[in-house]
């Protein structure tokens, strides 16, 4: 890989090369190579051969720590992440909607929007509507998000099934 500067220097050489036969001047200036006085001075960046390797390496030895911080990292788990961050998004989105159209919201369901996306508790509460009866809704969220995520990943086998409606003991049948 050859930078950019070194093709530019080259280049520049060329057209001096090139420049010089065809006002049919001397090939080389009588004053030490510099420019004719009737160019205007161009600012300029002279790097040696060794300087240019050394910055070749460095450019090679960021790139491979580049590539084995993105392969330590892996794609699967970016995936799962941000598949995470959408089943989040999604409850909030949900429990937001319930607010909005007036119904009663559970007080776990109001404190994970609260905690997950303040800006939409803020949003649905001021844009909340007044029902004469309100509905009682279920719980969008899983065992998981109420204890917080740290028991069911911890050890997922352990994991208590879901209570219908938060007033079930651990005797409670799935709802799903």
């Amino acid at each position: 890989m050859e930078l950019r500067a070194t093709r530019e220097t080259r280049r520049n050489e060329q057209l001096r090369k090139a420049g010089g036969r065809k006002s049919e001047a001397p090939a080389a200036p009588a004053n030490g190579g510099a420019p004719a006085p009737k160019q205007a001075p161009a600012d300029k960046l002279a790097l040696s051969r060794q300087a240019l390797d050394w910055l070749e390496r460095q450019n090679r030895q960021n790139q491979e720590a580049m590539e084995r911080q993105s392969a330590r990292s892996g794609s699967k788990s970016e995936l799962d992440i941000m598949e995470k961050q959408l089943k989040a998004q999604e409850k909030c989105q949900k429990i937001a909607a319930r607010i909005m159209r007036g119904d009663r919201v559970p007080p776990e369901d109001l404190e994970y929007l609260m905690n997950n996306d303040p800006e939409g508790y803020k949003l649905a509460m001021a844009m909340r509507r007044i029902k004469k009866d309100p509905e009682d809704c279920e719980s969008v969220l899983d065992e998981e998000d109420r204890n917080g995520g740290a028991e069911s990943e911890a050890a997922p086998d352990t994991a208590a099934p879901e209570a219908s409606g938060g007033s079930g003991g651990p005797d409670a049948a799935p709802s799903e």
